[in-house]
């Protein structure tokens, strides 16, 4: 059994910068400049052929172009030179080529060990050893020899380094800016500060920007690369930008409800663009995206979003759900197993069912008279289950739009807010938000049993899950116990007992595992054993005087090697850094941490393995490590 603290967790994060084999890696980010789009492969034929050719100026100019948006976000030259955005595979790459190609004297793992040597004869003082690495490695201007640009000061420009073997050894690739960057600083007219601008590229940011290069390069070189489809070190693919879909709009822009096609090449996205006070009128839409490329497919759906407390005649929530949003909103989305169609649960009342291919509207189930919450598709694809706030679930022929049956759910039972068929289709498990766990009988719709009866809402939303066989149904229950049940006859089979009420579990693919999370921790329970093996931290932020609440998401992806948790976390950047909600993806079969990304929410794998979505300000697709280098 392992645990791993969250003061263990926060080490094991910071060790990225500064050990070999860190516990966390930092999730890659696509070349910013480039924002949301797929981190391209690197092309190295063109420096393997300069340095075959001992051509060191053009082969020095090739690896700036290859690491510069990496360093220079979006061309940014003032900024400090991110160099630990650049990809350690692209890092060792060049290093291997430079090395192999000078016989040694040239090369990153060179100049490393040169500034770990003048690091260490100025511990305190990272100007001084700067400018002994200059010394040592002859990118600074030897005493006496004028300077032929008048910005240019101790550090030599692109024009003068030295692209020979006779070179000091740790001399190329040269660390600076191209001189046509710089150069381009003084073609802004009217610009004051531009030779000012130009100094700094010049000089002081080699004394910024070699200490962190070169602690990057210790790491990175020693890390070993990810295996193609690990999520040890996931790229960012997309980043899809929900603003753009409300042009006039000055409201905050905020993701519904999602859902990704089976067959993973279409992702459905409900947003809304409304907040109280806000001077431009509410609005809602669904659209369909492109998962592969990132680019809008359709747009489904658009009207109006609003507030409950404003909402007209006929109401579309019942009293009391004054805070819920009305109009024209998605509340939930689903595909079919076959991935042709799209529904979606309206504000109104109607289910709303498109082409996903072609985005043409197929039909409208029309008989709820309060807001759909929740919906959900049979595996079989015949069978659509529809929940409402006005107390019923009805289920549907998807095939023919014919509604089959009619289930009432007594008003002090609850509104259902979650829908899960069981794998052959023949079993509705559904949960209130008044805690009130059912399992009906699909063709019937008769109650099998009522496995948690009104809970009440003191505790979370508990979740029920099935397991992939069908065989059993796991729910969490308000006494702080984890309950397995028998799918098909609702008879209780084991009882657990847990630390706080769960917020959320999930079996893993092959059945094997059930990981479950009350939103402070997670565990990994071995189904055979019936023990825990590992309990995982799900609040890095422990100890910090503002605790948000974690919603405790947690899944599994397609090969059920990761796990991946909703967990609190730190922004990596920011001057008084509040707790907010983050992903961690961990190894199943350690229990270690592989990787986070930042201040993003709920999160749901392809169902292929392919990427992850992750919702946020904007909704980013993620993907596991592939190669970059070719």
């Amino acid at each position: 059994m392992k645990r791993l603290t969250a003061l263990g967790l926060s080490l094991a994060l910071a060790a990225t910068a500064i050990a070999p084999m860190g516990g966390v890696v930092r999730a890659e980010v696509a070349p910013a400049g480039q924002p949301g789009q797929r981190a391209q492969t690197v092309d190295m034929e063109a420096l393997r052929s300069h340095l075959a050719a001992q051509d060191w100026r053009a082969a020095d100019a090739e690896t700036r172009r290859i690491l510069d948006p990496w360093i220079h976000p979006g061309g940014d030259i003032l900024g400090p030179g991110l160099a630990i955005n650049i990809p350690p595979e692209v890092l060792q790459t060049l290093d291997q080529l430079w090395v192999e190609a000078s016989g040694g004297r040239f090369g990153f793992s060179v100049q490393q060990r040169i500034w770990a040597e003048v690091s260490a004869q100025h511990p305190t003082d990272t100007a001084a050893a700067a400018k002994a690495f200059g010394d040592r490695v002859g990118w600074t201007r030897p005493p006496g020899v004028e300077d032929p640009t008048v910005i240019a000061g101790e550090w030599l420009t692109e024009m003068e380094i030295n692209p020979s073997l006779e070179a000091p050894v740790g001399h190329l690739p040269w660390a600076g800016v191209s001189w046509a960057q710089i150069s381009r600083l003084f073609a802004v007219e009217s610009c004051g500060s531009c030779t000012i601008d130009a100094m700094y590229v010049q000089g002081e940011r080699f004394n910024r920007y070699l200490p962190t290069l070169y602690s990057w390069v210790d790491t990175a070189l020693a890390l070993t690369v990810p295996a193609v489809g690990s999520w040890q070190r996931p790229q960012l693919a997309h980043a899809i930008d929900l603003k753009s879909l409300y042009p006039e709009a000055q409201c905050p822009v905020s993701p519904l409800s999602s859902a990704i096609s089976p067959n993973g090449a279409v992702v459905a996205i409900a947003s809304h663009s409304y907040a109280p006070g806000c001077p431009t009128p509410g609005e809602s839409t669904l659209a369909l995206w492109n998962a592969q490329r990132g680019n809008r497919i359709v747009t489904l759906h658009r009207g109006p979003a609003l507030a409950a407390s404003a909402q007209g005649n006929p109401p579309q929530e019942p009293a009391g759900q004054g805070d819920r949003l009305v109009g024209d909103v998605a509340n939930a989305i689903a595909f079919t197993p076959n991935s042709q169609l799209v529904a979606a649960g309206m504000s109104y009342g109607v289910v709303r069912l498109w082409s996903a291919t072609t985005g043409e509207q197929v039909r409208s189930l029309v008989g709820h008279r309060y807001a759909v919450r929740a919906i959900a598709i049979s595996p079989t694809g015949q069978t659509l289950a529809s929940a409402s706030a006005d107390n019923t679930i009805k289920l549907w022929n998807l095939q023919t739009g014919q509604l089959l049956q009619t289930i009432p759910v007594p008003a002090a039972s609850g509104i259902v807010h979650t829908l899960r068929f069981s794998p052959n289709g023949q079993r509705l498990a559904t949960a209130t938000d008044q805690n009130t766990l059912q399992l009906w009988e699909v063709p019937t719709g008769r109650l099998v049993r009522t496995l948690v009866d009104r809970a009440g809402n003191t505790v979370p939303l508990l979740p029920v899950a099935f397991s992939p066989d069908g065989t059993t149904l796991a729910t969490g229950d308000a006494n702080n116990s984890l309950k397995f049940w028998n799918a098909t006859t609702g008879a209780r089979q084991l009882t657990l007992k847990v630390h706080d009420p769960l917020r959320h579990l999930a079996y893993s693919p092959n059945g094997a595992w059930l990981a479950t999370s009350d939103g402070f921790t997670a565990r990994l329970w071995n189904l055979a054993r019936r023990e825990t093996v590992h309990f995982i931290p799900l609040n890095q932020t422990a100890g910090h005087h503002i605790q948000p609440t974690n919603p405790g998401l947690i899944t599994f992806s397609p090969d059920g090697q990761t796990l991946a948790t909703s967990t609190l976390l730190l922004p990596l950047v920011d001057s008084e850094p509040i707790p907010r909600q983050g992903i961690t993806l961990w190894s199943v079969a350690t229990g270690l941490p592989l990787a986070q990304l930042h201040e993003v929410g709920p999160f749901q794998f392809s169902p292929n393995g392919q990427f992850l979505l992750a919702q946020g300000q904007q909704v980013q697709l993620w993907q596991p490590y592939s190669r970059l280098v070719r």
